[in-house]
């Protein structure tokens, strides 16, 4: 197996992460687990990012690392609308908030939403990563 054809294996086996935490986000939010919810949506937004920056043979090893390169090869180009990048951003400091302050509340509905949007961002990744 060549570099190619495994980094591909690794750009699916990251998507389909990013399927099973949207999947998972919407089992914490069915069940009132709201925080976690949060936690699953960011996850599942992050592993399709982390596919699409894979696909230009680029990997990081910090959160803020795949934010900023997101931003650079994506947004600042015009590939990716601003936003999303506002919406990946939102989702990253909300996460820190649900898993690092146990006070921490979100509301239902406004979740509910959130899933759909993570759902129309993880589908905006794929077909970028699709196009590469």
């Amino acid at each position: 197996m060549n570099k190619e054809q495994a980094d591909q294996i690794l750009i699916d086996l990251w998507l389909e992460k990013a399927s099973d935490a949207l999947a998972s986000a919407k089992l914490e939010h069915a069940e009132g687990h709201l925080a976690f919810a949060v936690n699953r949506l960011y996850y599942a937004c992050f592993y399709a990012v982390t596919a699409l920056l894979l696909t230009s043979g680029k990997q990081f090893t910090r959160h803020s690392a795949v934010i900023a390169e997101f931003n650079r090869a994506y947004v600042k180009t015009g590939k990716v609308d601003v936003a999303w990048s506002k919406f990946y951003q939102r989702l990253f400091d909300d996460r820190q908030e649900s898993d690092y302050v146990p006070t921490a509340t979100f509301d239902p509905a406004d979740i509910g939403r959130r899933i759909e949007r993570a759902k129309a961002f993880v589908g905006t990744i794929r077909a970028l990563v699709n196009v590469s």
